[in-house]
Formats: C-alpha cells, sequence, structure tokens
C-alpha cells in the first residue's frame, strides 16, 4: 500500500493538534495517535493485542467457543444485563 503524502497545512494541523483533527465530515490522525486510541500504543500492547486475536482465532477453529445466546442468558442471570 501506498503512503499518501500530506500537505504541509494538514501535516501542521495535526501537529498543532497532537495528532488529531476533526472536521465536519471527516477524522484525520496520526498513526500513533489512532494507536493510543485503540489500546496498543506501545509496540508490547500492539504484540499482545495480535497475539491475543492468534489465540481467540485458534480456538474458533479447535471449536472451543460457546454459543451467543447462552453468553447473553447467563450474563442477563449474573449481572442483570440485557443481551
Amino acid at each position: 500500500m501506498s503512503e499518501t503524502i500530506l500537505t504541509p497545512e494538514l501535516q501542521t494541523a495535526l501537529d498543532e493538534a497532537n495528532g488529531f483533527v476533526q472536521g465536519s465530515s471527516f477524522v484525520l490522525m496520526t498513526v500513533e495517535a489512532y494507536r493510543e486510541m485503540m489500546g496498543v500504543g506501545s509496540d508490547e500492547e500492539m504484540r499482545s493485542s495480535v497475539e491475543a486475536v492468534h489465540r481467540g482465532l485458534a480456538d474458533i477453529e479447535a471449536g472451543r467457543t460457546h454459543d451467543m445466546d447462552d453468553v447473553f442468558r447467563e450474563l442477563d442471570e449474573t449481572y442483570g444485563t440485557v443481551g
């Protein structure tokens, strides 16, 4: 995937707004701001997150899953939530 180069004006706006610029119909943010927002700001957090996704996919492939209706019913019984 090729990287789009920002105009100097957009780069300045990102720099001045700590990596986050919002317009009426768009949001522009740096990779660093996005990763922080997603909770994977550090490389270690990113690695941990990717490893967790791989473990989850392995669980699915191995059939280690639960029926969604059963999970929601148990949550509702335990915590009074509605699923």
